[in-house]
């Protein structure tokens, strides 16, 4: 058992909050990283942790070591995030692994949460390995690109599947270097990732940002769309419907900054809480 400081940190928002798809909550969290199950609590400031991975290993994951005050000031720019901070302060992002997160996230698109985490649930216990009773771990590309599309239907992943089993191909094949984005710059990154099939801008922005810690990718979907032409619509004066999702990233990192990711967070919290 492991009891880790953790001030500044919400264990309900930040794993509640639709980054991440593989965590439930019962009496407490519990989910697998790195192949290995965490059962998480919380007791005030301190996190209570129940895994074979190491302490080094759920601070980084966690990004404990975000400076949340200094990424707070720095996006606090106007009333509506000022405000956010304030009801979801604690929630932070999470260091996600990259092929799960490219995954997960391929898996997302026009797509429910519920649906997502179904389907991700599904595709482990189908061509992971068994850690324990009813866990099991995130099948590697090696496993994804050799499994038959038919086999796949049981997953629920529909359109999404080919797109999964075509991007774990790529990887295993040496065609796309998917641990090699984190040296890119974040325009770099993008322009690679949106290469595999079923990547748009969107779904790469996501993967740069929880799986790479670029903190300057704002994601933008529907719901992002809708907030900020809501709040910020100086931000798409003359632009064409085409462009819009690119000058609202655009205007993004102009306005919040080099954290614009984390505004991104509590902006499609906000909106969440409010389906």
């Amino acid at each position: 058992m492991l009891r880790i400081h953790a001030p500044d940190f919400n264990l309900d928002l930040t794993l509640s909050c639709g980054q991440v798809f593989r965590w439930d909550k019962k009496e407490r969290w519990t989910g697998v990283v790195n192949g290995a199950v965490i059962r998480a609590e919380q007791e005030g400031s301190e996190l209570i942790i129940e895994s074979t991975l190491d302490k080094i290993s759920i601070q980084d994951y966690f990004r404990l070591d975000d400076n949340l005050e200094k990424i707070y000031s720095e996006i606090g720019r106007d009333k509506l995030i000022e405000s956010l901070i304030k009801k979801y302060r604690g929630l932070r992002l999470i260091r996600q692994d990259p092929w799960e997160c490219l995954a997960s996230y391929i898996c997302s698109s026009n797509n429910t949460i519920r649906n997502i985490k179904n389907s991700m649930r599904l595709i482990c216990e189908c061509f992971g390995n068994r850690i324990e009773n009813g866990h099991y771990s995130f099948p590697t590309p090696d496993a994804l690109a050799q499994v038959e599309l038919c086999d796949m239907a049981s997953c629920r992943m529909g359109f999404r599947a080919p797109n999964l089993r075509s991007a774990a191909a790529m990887i295993v094949d040496g065609e796309f270097d998917l641990y090699g984005i984190k040296d890119l710059s974040y325009e770099e990154g993008r322009a690679e990732l949106v290469k595999i099939k079923g990547v748009g801008n969107k779904i790469a922005d996501c993967v740069l940002l929880f799986a790479f810690g670029k903190l300057e990718s704002f994601p933008v979907d529907t719901h992002i769309e809708q907030i900020m032409e809501r709040y910020y619509s100086e931000c798409l004066k003359d632009v064409k419907k085409s462009k819009k999702r690119d000058a609202i990233g655009e205007f993004a990192r102009r306005h919040f900054g080099g954290y614009c990711g984390y505004a991104q967070e509590y902006l499609y919290l906000e909106d969440l809480e409010k389906l």
